[in-house]
């Protein structure tokens, strides 16, 4: 029961840690594709 408890947590805390930093990325991309379609047309 321990086990499952720890790793629970571990999840929930590397999604709290990476949940940002996956969206910021994500958005830094979106922004890229952005400017390539605007250079196309």
């Amino acid at each position: 029961m321990k086990s499952i408890t720890v790793f629970i947590l571990l999840i929930y805390w590397s999604i709290i840690i990476f949940g940002p930093v996956l969206a910021r990325e994500n958005k830094v991309f979106k922004e890229e594709l952005i400017q390539i379609t605007k250079n196309e047309s």
